[in-house]
C-alpha cells in the first residue's frame, strides 16, 4: 500500500470511530432531519433523485444545474457550444480546488468522464446518461471536447446528473474509500458519517467557489418517519425537515414554523400498458381514454392534496420542453367512460390490479385508493397494492409486474427539465416496453437528434398531443414537495436535486447560540 493511501485509509478509520472537523469558533449549525441518507454514502453515481442528491449537491458540482424552468445553468463549466452536430465543448470555471487543495482543470473532468464510460462504471444508474457519448479530450487546461455517436441537444442538461469527483482520489484510493470520504468541489465537505448511515455532518469548504452565506455546519440526521421528522422540529431537535405532505403543511403553520411548498415538475400517473401476451382491455385506448375520463382528478389535486398541486393535462408542466398547451386535462365525465367502455366492448367492466409504491408522499396511498374508488364506479373491478420501493424498481426495471395490469409511475422530467425521458419509457425505445406506439418512437428517435431547439420544440408537442390522444397513462397531478423549517431560516430555494444549502440565511443574523 503506498504512504498516500495509507494517510487517507488512516484518515478515513479516523472518521469512521467519530473523529470530525472541527468547524471555526463561533460557527451556525444547521440541523437537517430528512427521510434518509444516500444509501451508497459518498458515491454520488448510484442516483439520480431525492433525498440522495440533495447530500450530494453541497459536497460536489455537476458541470451544469438546473433550477424547475428554463435550460441549464452554469456549474463547474460555465459556458458551452455546439460547433458541430456530434461535439460540444465546455468552459471549465477558473481557480476551482477539490476540497484537499488539488486544481480542476479540464483534464481532470475528462478523468471523470474515463471512469464513468470506463468498463467499472458501467454499473452506476447515472452512466446511463452518458451512453451516446463516444470519447472526452481536454483542448487546452479549460475546455473540454465531448464527442457523441448521434447528436443531442440536451447533452448540457443531462450532464447535470454527473457530479465531479477527484479523479485521483477515486483510482488510487478505491471506491469504497472514496465513498466514506468523499473529495468534491461543493461548498460543504463530509466531516464524519454517523454509524448504520443515520447521520452525516457537513463542514464548511471555504475554497469554493459557491459562497455560504451563514451555515458553517450542516447536521443531517436519518428519520424515516414522516411524523418523528415533524416532532423532530417541533420538539427544536431540527431547524429544517424535508419529506413532508401537504397535510402537514397546517400543522406546520399551526405551531410557528414556515412551510415552503415546492411544486415539481413530476406528474403522478398510473401507466396503462398496452404491450402484453393475449388480449385485454388496456390494449384498446378507447378504454384507456375511458379510464382516464372515471377518475375525478379535481377532488384529487383539491381535497386530497390541499389545492397546492394541479391536475395535469399530460406527461409535463409548463415551462418544459415538450409541454403542449393546446391540450386539456381530460375531464370528469363517468357516463362518456361508461359509453367507450360499452363501445369498446366492456359494458359489464373487467377486472384491474393496480401497483404502486408511495415515492413522495403518504397521500399517495390515499390518491390511489380514490382512483380505484372512482374506477370502481363505473362498473372497473379495480384492486389497488402498495408494494416496497425496492421491489418497485425491480419489476419497473426488468417490466416484470407478473399479474398486475397497471401500476402508479412518474413522468418525471425532473433529471433533465425535458420532456425527452418520459417520451423514451412510454415508447417501443424502452428495452422491454410497457407502451409502445410506433409512429411515437420514430418521432422520438427524430426528436432526439434535431438541433434545431425550436424545431425539436414543436416535434415535441406533436408527440404530446399524439399520446394525449392514445392515453398511455391515467395523468393526475404534479407533485409537490414541503419542507418544514424554522422561521427566521431566510432566502430558502429548492432545485430539483434539492435545497440549496449554501444561500441560507438567518433572518436576524444572530449567531447560533448552539454553537457557542
Amino acid at each position: 500500500m503506498t504512504p498516500h493511501k495509507l494517510m487517507r485509509l488512516s484518515a478515513v478509520l479516523a472518521l469512521l470511530i467519530g473523529g470530525t472537523l472541527s468547524p471555526p469558533a463561533g460557527a451556525t449549525t444547521l440541523r437537517v432531519a430528512a427521510g434518509g441518507l444516500p444509501p451508497s454514502l459518498g458515491n454520488p453515481f448510484t442516483a439520480q433523485a431525492l433525498p440522495a442528491t440533495e447530500l450530494w449537491i453541497s459536497i460536489f458540482d455537476g458541470l451544469t444545474r438546473l433550477d424547475w424552468r428554463g435550460g441549464p445553468q452554469p456549474g463547474l463549466a460555465t459556458s458551452w457550444s455546439n460547433p458541430t452536430p456530434t461535439t460540444w465543448r465546455f468552459v471549465i470555471r477558473d481557480n476551482v480546488s477539490f476540497h484537499n487543495g488539488r486544481t480542476l482543470t479540464a483534464s481532470t473532468v475528462a478523468d471523470v468522464f474515463d471512469i464513468l464510460l470506463g468498463e467499472s462504471g458501467q454499473r452506476y444508474l447515472v452512466t446511463r446518461e452518458l451512453e451516446n457519448i463516444a470519447g472526452t479530450v481536454a483542448l487546452d487546461s479549460s475546455t473540454i471536447e465531448v464527442t457523441l455517436r448521434e447528436p443531442d441537444a440536451i447533452l448540457p442538461n443531462r450532464l447535470s446528473t454527473m457530479m465531479i469527483v477527484d479523479p485521483q482520489v477515486w483510482v488510487e484510493d478505491g471506491v469504497d474509500a472514496f465513498t466514506i470520504s468523499p473529495v468534491g468541489t461543493g461548498p460543504y465537505r463530509l466531516a464524519k458519517w454517523g454509524p448504520g448511515n443515520t447521520s452525516a455532518t457537513l463542514t464548511a469548504f471555504t475554497g469554493s467557489w459557491r459562497t455560504i452565506s451563514t451555515f458553517d455546519t450542516i447536521e443531517y440526521l436519518a428519520v424515516q418517519d414522516k411524523t418523528s421528522r415533524l416532532q423532530a422540529l417541533f420538539g427544536d431537535s431540527a431547524d429544517i425537515v424535508t419529506g413532508l405532505s401537504q397535510e402537514d403543511v397546517s400543522s406546520l403553520e399551526a405551531n410557528g414554523y414556515a412551510a415552503h411548498v415546492t411544486p415539481t415538475t413530476q406528474i403522478k400517473s398510473i401507466a396503462l400498458p398496452n404491450v402484453r401476451d393475449g388480449d385485454h382491455p388496456l390494449k384498446d385506448e378507447r378504454v384507456r381514454r375511458a379510464l382516464n375520463l372515471a377518475v375525478d382528478k379535481d377532488a384529487i389535486a383539491n381535497v386530497i392534496l390541499g389545492g397546492r398541486v394541479n391536475v395535469a393535462s399530460q406527461g409535463a408542466v409548463e415551462g418544459i420542453a415538450g409541454f403542449n398547451p393546446d391540450l386539456e386535462p381530460y375531464p370528469y365525465d363517468p357516463a362518456r367512460a361508461r359509453a367507450l367502455l360499452a363501445e369498446a366492448g366492456y359494458a359489464g367492466g373487467f377486472k384491474l390490479d393496480i401497483e404502486f409504491t408511495a415515492a413522495l408522499t403518504p397521500l399517495d396511498v390515499v390518491v390511489f385508493q380514490k382512483v380505484a374508488q372512482d374506477l370502481n364506479s363505473v362498473g372497473v373491478d379495480t384492486s389497488v397494492r402498495m408494494i416496497p420501493f425496492a421491489d418497485y424498481i425491480r419489476k419497473y426495471s426488468n417490466n416484470d409486474w407478473g399479474n398486475v395490469d397497471a401500476f402508479g409511475l412518474l413522468w418525471n422530467v425532473a433529471s433533465f427539465q425535458d420532456a425527452i425521458r418520459p417520451f423514451e419509457y412510454f415508447s417501443c425505445l424502452r428495452v422491454n416496453p410497457f407502451f409502445c406506439d410506433e409512429g411515437v418512437a420514430a418521432d422520438v428517435s427524430a426528436v432526439r437528434t434535431m438541433p434545431d431547439p425550436l424545431q425539436r420544440a414543436a416535434k415535441m408537442r406533436d408527440i404530446m398531443a399524439r399520446l394525449h390522444a392514445l392515453a398511455p397513462a391515467i395523468w393526475l397531478t404534479n407533485s409537490a414537495y414541503v419542507t418544514g423549517a424554522r422561521q427566521e431560516i431566510q432566502n430558502f430555494d429548492m432545485i430539483p436535486t434539492g435545497i440549496v444549502f449554501e444561500g441560507l440565511t438567518l433572518a436576524d443574523e444572530r449567531r447560533d447560540p448552539r454553537s457557542q
